[in-house]
């Protein structure tokens, strides 16, 4: 993309942000308005509470509220004309800066005498708030004190809209289906199972209030909210950066002990993108501990920091980039050079200058966004070249995510703008503060990780065909890195247990199912391949003899005379791969041919396990993306739902990024490890680093159900969809392994079929009976409706299903 063309681009974005707010201006608040009816003859109110908890650490209290009035009434016209007149009977309407509500609905009774309004109001319980100060939807309002939320219906006066003087209060209804109550009064009219209380025909509303004692987990939250924040703060550092911890610590180690400079050159580069990813994090813990936070923030240090740590790697990369010889190296230097400096000089023209509406402000963080999509590519192109030219694999692969990076970090500053705006009428810190922006964006700059461990492999498969200890930890991380999302949040406290599960699960699998690997047979894989199909006809040649000599229809001489050039064939066969000519050894051409694989390395396996795992895996790529996108089956967490909330464009692109990228890293991972996986058919390989992935998801899913948070749904479905797509790419790599000569996909699958006896009481029964059980699992998980949890761990709103929620009505006095 041109400069100017991008800098139109950016000046378009900037107005677009801008200009959003002005064509959609909040509507007039309906409380303003007078009523202009007097109250009705008659009415009934029936109201309900339900206080229940959504995603992670969220509490929230839904009420619905259902009025009654007169078809006579003067307002009853103006209720079913407009719908104007609903404030003068129900307050609020969900205008409210934390209340979600829509819009009152309003019908007629069955006997046409009645007008009903009907008003749901949602809102969230915040665990980190003021205790005393509460909370409030509808006609009820709860507040926290001393480990104790007490909800109430109409709290103080005025709470009560004056046309319902003199309504008669039908039902009264609260539901507290996950913690008990500690008082409930008045006596309630009845008590129903599942925490619910009832209270009935009265003249007078009821001064309902319901004390409900605060769980363990939720009292844990709000004490390192409120009293355990450097807790928190240092929580929240380690359960990011711990992962990228330990893989600099094995960096650091390699450094030590390689002696290639290349390598060691790679290994520099890699730990110098780790620190820029992790240096918005370290910046929050040193500031907050020192207690210079504030005043780093309010004189904009935390800002020109996050500037110099994005803009000194790029400056970096292309100062590399112009030592190895790349062509317009100096110009892009300079160029970069006067970016970081722009930035730094709108920053300060920002604070000196710019009123707190001035497009500088957003300029910044646009500035900041630009340089790290530019650091991004300057680290890529610096790593790929270590080695002489960029590879061609990693030109293409820059040339879509380099513009597709630049595009999410801008759209990234625009949705931040356009929702704080929108629910706050000013600028988030996201829009406006470079450090924050960058702390955002931080999260999702794993995929470079990846491919920086991808360049590091291929150093490490250019040097040996077999794969070492220290490639093998490196492809740990690669699996780890590229299939299973770091960070999770329990009990409010950040902390990395699915990623750290995965990286103790896949060595520990390696170790325990590891076999000897066969030793190269010297000869091309087209030959193996022909010799192989020539050993399989060889073998069936020598049991027929065998067979027909055991049943006397053939003498002595005559089988010795027939057998004895087919087993000599076999031993020069056997000789010529390396193998035992009297075959005590155990193995046959088709077990070594399989456990090699169809490259010549490990590194080819690899590619061609990525390559083919890309194709496979992109109709569950689609599904899956789909599934976290789409509205589940309750009505929540559709991708508009998760455009209003400030967090919602993070956890989308996290989504799409996760979804594409797990496919062809597993893959890689597959074709990487294929020699060392047990099973002499290529469809068992897959077990162990899909049993990795079940462990790692698992071991999240059980911890954040047992401790009462959202039940993590989906886990299986993702398991079974990796399970299928890796025993795909299996079946694919066998069929390359056997193909002797250029053909269509049935050629190359008719060998396969043979080998693994298809249709008869093989292998291929288990082959068929695991597809089958994988696609009944999807089948059994995804037919009551696609309820896959996003693994992006933004705390997006979910409620807890019906029927986990078990805790049995009573009233404690």
């Amino acid at each position: 993309m041109k400069p100017i063309a991008l800098l139109g681009a950016v000046a378009l974005l900037i107005a677009a942000v801008l200009g959003l707010p002005a064509l959609n201006p909040h509507p007039a608040l309906a409380d303003d308005l007078v009523c202009g009816f007097g109250p009705p003859r008659s009415s009934w109110v029936e109201t309900s509470v339900t206080v229940a908890e959504r995603g992670h650490d969220t509490p929230v209290m839904t009420s619905t509220t259902r009025v009654g009035v007169p078809r006579d009434w003067p307002g009853a016209a103006a209720l079913l004309g407009d719908g104007s007149a609903a404030d003068c009977l129900l307050p609020g309407s969900g205008t409210d800066g934390g209340t979600d509500g829509g819009t009152p609905s309003v019908t007629m009774s069955a006997d046409g005498a009645e007008v009903v309004v009907q008003s749901t109001q949602e809102t969230r319980l915040d665990l980190y708030g003021v205790q005393g100060v509460g909370e409030s939807a509808g006609l009820w309002s709860s507040r926290e004190s001393g480990g104790t939320r007490v909800v109430t219906l109409l709290p103080g006066l005025g709470a009560m809209p004056s046309r319902l003087t003199g309504a008669r209060w039908r039902t009264v209804v609260v539901k507290t289906p996950e913690s008990r109550a500690r008082t409930v009064t008045p006596l309630p009219s009845e008590v129903l199972p599942g925490g619910t209380y009832v209270w009935r025909d009265g003249a007078a509303p009821p001064r309902v209030e319901v004390a409900l004692p605060l769980s363990p987990r939720a009292a844990f939250q709000r004490w390192s909210e409120l009293r355990g924040q450097d807790v928190l703060m240092v929580a929240t550092c380690l359960g990011f950066t711990l992962p990228y911890l330990l893989l600099a610590g094995l960096l650091v180690l390699l450094h030590r002990r390689s002696a290639d400079r290349d390598e060691r050159v790679l290994i520099r580069i890699t730990l110098g993108a780790l620190g820029m990813i992790a240096a918005s994090e370290a910046m929050l813990v040193v500031g907050g501990l020192t207690g210079t936070l504030f005043l780093a923030a309010l004189i904009g240090v935390l800002d020109t920091l996050a500037i110099l740590v994005v803009g000194a790697p790029l400056c970096l990369a292309l100062w590399g980039l112009w030592r190895t010889g790349l062509r317009r190296g100096v110009p892009l230097l300079a160029g970069a050079v006067l970016a970081v400096a722009g930035s730094l000089a709108i920053l300060a023209a920002r604070a000196l200058h710019a009123a707190p509406w001035d497009p500088l402000w957003v300029a910044s963080a646009v500035a900041t966004a630009l340089l790290l999509t530019g650091a991004a590519w300057a680290i890529a192109i610096r790593a790929a070249r270590v080695r002489g030219r960029t590879p061609r694999a990693v030109r293409v692969l820059l040339c879509w995510s380099v513009p597709g990076l630049a595009l999410l970090t801008l759209a990234y500053v625009a949705h931040a703008a356009v929702v704080g705006l929108r629910t706050t009428g000013s600028l988030p810190d996201e829009a406006t503060s470079p450090y924050f922006l960058l702390r955002g964006l931080a999260y999702l700059m794993w995929p470079l990780v990846v491919l920086l461990l991808l360049l590091l492999l291929r150093l490490h498969g250019r040097r040996t065909d077999s794969v070492g200890p220290s490639t093998v930890w490196l492809l740990v991380f690669l699996f780890v890195v590229g299939t299973i999302r770091w960070l999770n949040t329990y009990a409010g406290m950040p902390f990395p247990l699915a990623g750290l599960v995965g990286l103790a699960a896949l060595p520990l699998l390696l170790r325990l199912t590891r076999r000897a690997e066969v030793a190269d047979p010297g000869v091309s894989r087209r030959r193996l391949a022909v010799i192989v199909d020539e050993y399989r006809d060889l073998e069936a040649r020598e049991k027929g003899l065998r067979r027909r000599w055991a049943a006397g229809e053939v003498d002595d001489e005559e089988h010795t005379k027939e057998i004895g050039p087919v087993v000599d064939r076999i031993r020069r066969l056997r000789v010529e791969i390396g193998l035992d000519p009297d075959r005590e050894d155990g193995l046959s051409p088709l077990d070594v041919a399989l456990s090699r694989g169809p490259g010549a390395s490990w590194w080819a396996n690899a590619r061609l396990a990525a390559r083919y795992a890309s194709f496979v895996g992109a109709p569950a790529a689609v599904f899956l993306i789909w599934a976290t996108w789409s509205t589940d089956s309750r009505g929540h967490d559709g991708w508009l739902d998760r455009l209003g909330d400030p967090n919602g464009f993070y956890g989308l692109a996290g989504d799409l990024i996760g979804g594409l990228l797990i496919w062809p890293v597993a893959g890689f991972a597959l074709g990487a490890l294929w020699r060392r996986l047990p099973g002499r058919r290529g469809y068992l390989k897959g077990v162990v680093p899909v049993l990795a992935y079940a462990a790692a998801t698992g071991a999240h899913a059980v911890v954040n159900n047992v401790i009462g948070q959202a039940p993590v749904r989906g886990s299986l479905v993702r398991v079974l969809l990796l399970f299928l797509v890796l025993t795909v790419v299996a079946v694919l790599m066998d069929a390359r392994t056997l193909q002797t000569r250029p053909g269509g996909l049935a050629s190359r699958l008719t060998p396969v079929a043979v080998v693994y006896r298809l249709g008869t009481a093989g292998s291929g029964i288990a082959l068929i009976v695991a597809q089958a059980a994988a696609v009944l699992g999807l089948w059994s998980q995804l037919r009551n409706g696609i309820d896959i949890t996003s693994q992006v761990d933004t705390s997006a709103q979910a409620p807890i299903s019906a029927d986990a929620q078990v805790l049995l009505g009573r009233v404690d006095r």
